[in-house]
């Protein structure tokens, strides 16, 4: 059984609708499968800036992770607050952290140099998992093409981790899977929004058709990245 079970809810209609691809990207990291026939929806118009897209899943996952449940959650600073080591709580958390390293970059500022001993880690969102799973920022090293974040080396283990290609398998309801689910998750989803055509996903058994032109490349990388286990 996957944790943390949120129960099942019962939703008006067939499915939950989520346009906030963020929290759209943690429901997936708890297995809640998009609504097999209308997966997705997309707006313009009425003040909505470029287009907008409306995630549909279904009522619940297969463990009852309610995604109407999990978008209440992930809306109540009480709840979030009163419960700070929750998968939810640290994938929102996550997704602060990645916001604040982006904006260290771009302003290159924020962090000191260090070039002792560390966990070094090349990958932002990677970066924002360790953070939110607790390791520090101890300095960074920069170029122009790459930002290395410094970690103390305690950070290693969690780091490998993240980088074995069987994490979901080996360790599903671990929080760092949770959160790579989601960071990854959303990247995939930013890049599948972009040109939202076609894409065919498959999750546990079910098939959502997306759009009509996707390339190949973005529908590997949803199927591959996106459905995590």
């Amino acid at each position: 059984m996957m944790i943390p079970r949120f129960g099942f809810t019962s939703i008006d209609g067939s499915s939950a609708e989520v346009d906030n691809p963020r929290l759209a990207a943690t429901i997936y990291a708890f297995d809640v499968p998009l609504h097999a026939s209308n997966p997705y929806s997309t707006a313009v118009g009425d003040g909505i800036d470029g287009i907008r897209v409306t995630w549909h899943f279904e009522q619940s996952s297969p463990c009852g992770n309610s995604p109407k449940l999990i978008a209440k959650y992930w809306s109540d600073p009480k709840w979030i607050s009163a419960n700070p080591s929750h998968p939810l709580t640290l994938c929102k958390n996550a997704f602060a952290l990645f916001d604040h390293l982006v904006l260290a970059i771009k302003q290159n500022r924020g962090f000191p140099l260090h070039f002792g001993a560390a966990c070094r880690i090349t990958n932002t969102r990677k970066a924002a998992v360790m953070q939110a799973l607790g390791h520090p920022i101890i300095g960074w090293l920069r170029n122009e093409k790459v930002t290395t974040w410094c970690f103390p080396e305690a950070a290693a283990t969690d780091a490998l981790l993240y980088d074995d290609e069987k994490l979901y398998e080996r360790l599903p309801d671990s929080s760092i899977a949770y959160l790579k689910g989601a960071l990854l998750g959303h990247e995939a989803m930013t890049v599948a929004m972009k040109d939202i055509q076609f894409a065919r996903v498959e999750h546990r058994g079910r098939v959502a058709m997306i759009g009509k032109h996707i390339p190949k490349k973005q529908l590997d990388q949803i199927e591959k990245i996106l459905f995590r286990k």
